[in-house]
């Protein structure tokens, strides 16, 4: 006999976070999910890192969700007004995400951010610039 059970990364995690930086970049900046694409000169990728359990109980668990969260940024020459555009976009994804901690998950949040802490493919690509977050968020999940 079949489970019945929900996708609980694409529908309520990936999905939520994706719908609210569309929301808010309106198409200017590519949003994807998964391995490093060169998506043209800003984006931002969400890629699954992985899960921990925090509580289980008769009828539920409670999962932390973790994603690794970047936004890109490429021109071949960085000057000052280029940097002051990136820290521009760091503050509004940080503010965008603080905005929206609680959500179809709870406790949302961003818990570090790296400034060129690129991947081997990231690093093959001239002036590219990277902000690197961890993001954990929790939701309650296979409820009976």
């Amino acid at each position: 006999m079949a489970i019945t059970f929900v996708n609980i990364w694409e529908t309520k995690i990936l999905d939520t976070i994706r719908t609210f930086l569309n929301n808010e970049f309106a198409g200017s900046i590519p949003i994807y999910t998964g391995d490093f694409k060169d998506m043209g000169n800003q984006s931002i990728r969400l890629n699954p890192i992985g899960s921990d359990l925090i509580e289980r109980m008769s009828s539920a668990e409670l999962r932390e969700y973790i994603i690794d969260v970047s936004y890109t940024f490429k021109e071949k020459t960085i000057k000052k007004d280029t940097w002051e555009h990136i820290l521009r976009q760091l503050s509004h994804i940080e503010a965008l995400f603080f905005n929206n901690q609680k959500n179809t998950f709870f406790n949302g949040r961003l818990e570090t951010s790296r400034i060129n802490d690129k991947v081997t493919a990231e690093e093959a690509i001239d002036g590219l610039v990277v902000i690197r977050w961890e993001w954990r968020g929790m939701y309650l999940g296979n409820i009976s």
